[in-house]
Parts: structure tokens; sequence; C-alpha cells
């Protein structure tokens, strides 16, 4: 088995949400680094990272799809790749020379023609003009943009751009090819050429990272899925249940069980006789919100009351993120008034790949006396998604018996 051209390890990249604090942490970074410092992992005031904790390998002649809904690090992580961003956490190791499709018309100059483009670009990637002019007829057949060539760049339309741009990257065969959302742009006809112009570079050993929202070329080209969630990668996978994950991630797949009365009409929020209810996890580092599949999952609960409680119980409720309820558990609760703190530990998590909202209260007297809808946003990481598992799994033990025994 040929090495890994691409090696991802915890990966992790962190932005401010201000511009001047991001350029004091970046001077404060910079100085680290230079005095050999170890990068913090901990978030400071006005931080969030945008992609932590991913893992995988890629090696020559794979194509690895990366979904996700927006907003969930997909664009940030061919970044990374790129070397256009540093990471704050992990290792990043690649190898051979890395070609890019990232934002549409990042490099193309809009005063050159098509055709100075061509020679622009080619020229950036090594090739002689000798070489330049035997890839020209190729280039500009497959663009399909014979009779717009000697015009400036700068009047083609976002289709035109995409079609010049992929076929001068794909030309001849790279090491890593990154892509993100270029074929959206281009019509049915382009976008299927493209597919089959990926297949034959995948044949000649190329690397491909493709990011894109159109499932159906995703599962054209990729022979596997990376799915990322807010920054997080749930799990990587083969591309028909990395999909069925998605769905069941997003609430695609439970539209149709609300009048099954599987998604109840749930009470409003409300603080009886509690001044303080907050559930958090007992996680620490860039994944303190990233439980994994069959692990203990071990909370915090803090609850500040007001009155005594000797006869109560609390009940946490998992939902999954279209608010179907997946399941709940209860314990007993007594407590004088004032602050108080406890581990609550679950020891076996059975709940897949995906985002999970917890809510919950204390109920006295078969009634709730406090309830929050939201106390903990939980993300959940599969390592082996399994097929046909669905959003919840569950253990049991088979014991041999004798076929005389009775049950």
């Amino acid at each position: 088995m040929t090495s890994p051209v691409i090696q991802c390890q915890e990966l992790g990249k962190k932005f401010s949400r201000t511009p001047l604090q991001g350029l004091r942490y970046g001077l404060s970074d910079a100085l680290q680094r230079l005095f050999r410092v170890a990068p913090r992992q901990r978030l400071r005031p006005h931080e969030f990272w945008a992609l932590r904790a991913v893992s995988f390998e890629l090696r020559a002649g794979e194509c690895l799809g990366v979904i996700g809904p927006n907003g969930a690090g997909k664009s940030t992580l061919l970044k990374l790749i790129n070397g256009e961003l540093r990471p704050d956490a992990g290792s990043l190791q690649r190898s051979g020379r890395v070609t890019s499709l990232i934002r549409l018309g990042q490099g193309l100059q809009p005063l050159l023609t098509g055709r100075e483009n061509i020679y622009a670009k080619c020229l950036e990637v090594g090739f002689s003009k000798l070489e330049t002019d035997r890839l020209m007829h190729q280039i500009v057949t497959f663009s399909g943009l014979e009779k717009s060539l000697d015009l400036p760049v700068k009047v083609y339309s976002d289709g035109m751009y995409a079609r010049l741009e992929f076929s001068i990257a794909t030309a001849s065969p790279v090491d890593v090819l990154l892509i993100d959302e270029v074929l959206a742009v281009g019509d049915m006809a382009f976008q299927m050429r493209c597919l089959q112009r990926l297949d034959a570079l995948k044949r000649e050993g190329t690397a491909i990272i493709f990011v894109s929202h159109s499932e159906m070329n995703v599962r054209h080209i990729a022979d596997r899925c990376l799915l990322l969630e807010d920054g997080e990668a749930l799990a990587v996978g083969e591309t028909e249940l990395l999909y069925r994950k998605y769905y069941e991630a997003t609430g695609f797949l439970d539209r149709a069980l609300a009048p099954m009365g599987l998604i109840p009409k749930m009470p409003e929020n409300r603080l009886e006789g509690v001044a303080l209810m907050r559930l958090s996890s007992f996680l620490e580092g860039p994944s303190d919100r990233l439980a994994k599949t069959g692990s203990p999952l071990i909370l915090r609960l803090d609850i500040e009351s007001e009155s005594p409680l000797t006869s109560a119980i609390l009940r946490l409720q998992f939902f999954s993120a279209s608010g179907l309820l997946l399941g709940s558990l209860e314990c007993p609760l007594i407590m004088a008034p004032g602050a108080h703190a406890w581990r609550l530990t679950l020891p076996f998590l059975g709940l897949s790949a995906g985002r999970y909202r917890v809510g919950g209260g204390i109920i006295v007297e078969r009634r709730w006396c406090s309830y929050q809808s939201t106390l903990l946003e939980l993300l959940v990481k599969e390592e082996q998604p399994a097929e046909g598992q669905g959003l919840i799994r569950l253990e049991a033990a088979l014991e041999p018996l004798s076929p005389s025994s009775s049950y």
C-alpha cells in the first residue's frame, strides 16, 4: 500500500470574532512561535474553533468527499491543506504538488485574455512555453471557450471563469487536487465532463479532496466521505453511509414523524424555585463538546435552588436536530437551598454521529417546576460508522444455550 499524500491528525484552526482581537492574538501567537512556546489549546475571549479534531489519510488515486452544512469548516480544511492557513492544533503532513480550485476566479488576471491567463497559470506550475503550446488545444477544447479566448476574462461570466480555471488546473495530472464548489456554476453537461476528467486523473494517481453540496457529484467521484458539523469531524467512511448519517444529523429523515407524536410539544422554559440550572461537559481541550458513540458521557450539573427539594426528579431529554425525542433519563434529586454541583455519568452513549440537543429540568409532584429546552448542545463522533445503525446504538449480550435448555 502506498504511503499517504495527505495525513491529518487532530487538525484544528481557530479564529477571532473581531479584527482587532485577531490582530492582537496573531501577534501573540507569532511571538510564541518565535520563542518556541507551545501553542494555546484553550480558547481566548472572542475566539472560536472553525475546525478541530479532524483526522484522516488520503492516498494517491483516492478521492475524499467532504460534506456538511454551511459553516461546518469545509473551506477552512482546504485552506489549511493548501497552505493558506496555519493550523492551531494537531499536525498536517502532505507530499507532492498541490493544486487548488477553492475560490472562483482567484487565480485569473481580469485584465488579461483567456489565452494569456493560460500561459500565466501554466508558467506558475512550472510548464515551459513549448509545453503550454502543446496543452493549449486540449485546455481550450475542454473549456469550450474558443470564441472568447482572446477576450479579457473580466467580461467572462462565472460559468466561463469556472470552465477556464478547471480546464487549466486539470490539464495534466498533479499529486493533490483540492476542489471547493467550483462546479456549482457550470451547466449539467460541463459538470459531467468535469467528473469524467476527475475520474481520469484518479486513474493516473491524483489524490482529490472534493467539497460540494451536490450529492450527485460527490456520489460519482468520492471513494469515501468526511462528515463535518460545526467544525468537528463526526465520521469518516463509505459515501452512501455518510450521506445517511448526514441526513440523520440534520433531521431530514425525521420530517414524517411529527404526525406520529414522536416530536412532542414541549413545555415553556421556566425556573420556579430555581435561580440557575446549567449542564456542561467534563471533557476538556479543543473538543470539549465532542462525545463518542459507545463511550461514557460525563456531564456536570449545577443547580442553585431557592427552596429545599425533598422529592424531586431530575429529567434530561435527548433530541435530534429536528426535535425528535430520542430518549430521556431520570434521577431522584434531594437538595437544600443554595448552590449545588453533581457529576452525571452515562456509562454508554448510544447515539450515533450527529448533533443533539439536551433539554430538561426538575419535576415535582408530576409537573415541571423548572424546564430549559436547551441545556447542552452535543456533537457526537463515530469512529467506525456501521451500515443500518440508525440514530441509536444498542448493546446486548449473546449467551450460548444447549438445544434442550428451557427459557
